[in-house]
C-alpha cells in the first residue's frame, strides 16, 4: 500500500535546534530515514526562505483553543477569558477579538499554508476552556462547536475567488467538544453545513483513543479505532485521506484527573500560567506513543490513506528516531 510517510515538525526553535545545521540538517534526516517530508506547524509569519519548500508536504495551522466565546460575543468574551493579553498572543488563542479579526487571521493562515503548496492544511475542529480540560464540565456541545466552526470556515472561504480555500483543508478530530467522530450523524451534519468542497478529514488515532478512557492495551485501542471508522457514513469514511498515526492509552490518568478536578491553586494563576498548566495536563492525556503491534496495519488497510504523519512527543531527535523506527517496523 503506497502512501507518503511524513514526520511532524514546526517552525519553533525547539524543533529547528534539534539539528546543528537547522533546516539543512532536517532535509538530510528526511533523506537518511527514507521519508517523504514533513508536516510543518506554522504561525502567522510569512514563508521563510530558509525552509526547503520541497520537504513540506502538509501544513498544520495553530489550534485556537478557546475561540467560540469570542466568535459569539466578541470583545466582551475577550475581556472575560483573555484579560490584559497582547493582540499578538490573542491571535494564537482565538484569532482576534471579534468575528472580523478572526476571519482575517484564518485567511492569513490559509494563505501562509498555500505558499508551501502542500497537499493540505490541517486544522482542529474543537473548542475547550482551560479549566474544562480538567473537569470535563464543558460549556458547549459538539453540535454547537461544529455549527460555529462551519460558520467560521464558510465566512473565510468567501474571502477567496470562487469561495474556495486556496489550499485543501484537512479537518482533524479531537477528544474535546467538536469533531470527536463518536456520533456519525453529528459528523454528517457538520459536513452538510460546509459551503465549499475543498476539504477532507485527517484522522488522529491517538485523539480518537482519548475519547475512550476504558482502553488499556493496544489491541483494545486498534479495535476501537476500527469500530469507530466503520460506524461513520461511507461519505465521511471516504473523506479520511490522511492519518496522524500514534498511540494513546491515558484512560487511567484521565479518570483520576476528572476525580481530582482543578489544581488547588488554579484561581490564583495568571492566564499564561493556567495555559502552561493545562498544556502539561493535555500532554499527559495525549501520549503520542508509537504503535508496537503489527495490528496497526489494520488501520492503514481500513483507511487507505494518502499521507501518514508519524507524530510523537520526544525530548530530542534521538528519541524521535527510536519511536519512528518502532512504528515503521510494525508497518513493514
Amino acid at each position: 500500500m503506497k502512501y507518503q510517510n511524513l514526520i511532524d515538525f514546526s517552525v519553533h526553535p525547539s524543533d529547528v535546534n534539534r539539528f546543528e545545521n537547522a533546516w539543512e540538517g532536517l532535509s538530510e534526516y528526511i533523506e537518511q530515514k527514507d521519508l517523504d517530508g514533513i508536516e510543518l506547524l506554522i504561525g502567522y509569519e510569512d514563508q521563510s526562505d530558509e525552509i526547503p519548500k520541497e520537504i513540506v508536504k502538509s501544513v498544520h495551522l495553530p489550534f485556537w483553543v478557546t475561540w467560540l466565546n469570542v466568535w459569539r460575543k466578541g470583545e466582551e468574551a475577550v475581556k472575560s477569558y483573555f484579560p490584559e493579553m497582547s493582540e499578538e498572543y490573542l491571535k494564537f488563542c482565538c484569532g482576534g477579538k471579534n468575528q472580523k479579526e478572526m476571519v482575517a487571521a484564518q485567511r492569513k493562515l490559509w494563505e501562509n499554508a498555500a505558499a508551501y503548496e502542500p497537499a493540505h492544511a490541517v486544522l482542529h475542529a474543537a473548542h475547550v476552556e482551560l479549566e474544562h480540560s480538567f473537569t470535563r464540565d464543558f460549556t458547549y456541545k459538539s453540535t454547537e462547536v461544529l455549527s460555529a466552526f462551519a460558520e467560521l470556515l464558510n465566512q473565510t472561504t468567501k474571502e477567496f475567488n470562487g469561495s474556495e480555500p486556496p489550499v485543501k483543508l484537512a479537518i482533524e478530530n479531537l477528544w474535546w467538544p467538536g469533531l470527536d467522530l463518536l456520533f456519525p450523524a453529528v459528523a454528517d451534519d457538520f459536513a452538510a453545513q460546509l459551503h465549499f468542497s475543498n476539504w477532507d478529514l485527517l484522522l488522529d488515532t491517538g485523539h480518537l483513543m482519548n475519547t475512550n478512557p476504558a482502553l488499556r492495551c493496544e489491541d483494545e485501542a486498534v479495535d476501537f479505532v476500527l469500530d469507530r471508522i466503520s460506524r461513520l457514513s461511507k461519505e465521511m469514511q471516504h473523506k479520511i485521506n490522511s492519518l496522524h498515526l500514534n498511540l494513546s492509552l491515558s484512560g487511567e490518568y484521565q479518570l483520576k484527573q476528572v476525580m481530582n478536578g482543578l489544581p488547588e491553586d488554579w484561581s490564583q494563576l495568571s492566564h499564561l500560567d493556567k495555559y502552561t498548566c493545562a498544556r502539561k495536563h493535555v500532554l499527559q492525556i495525549d501520549q503520542h506513543m508509537p504503535f508496537q503491534t503489527e495490528r496497526v496495519k489494520e488501520i492503514i488497510s481500513e483507511v487507505n490513506p494518502e499521507i501518514v504523519v508519524h507524530e510523537f512527543i520526544t525530548k530530542d531527535i534521538q528519541e524521535f528516531s527510536q519511536k519512528l523506527e518502532i512504528q515503521r517496523n510494525n508497518l513493514a
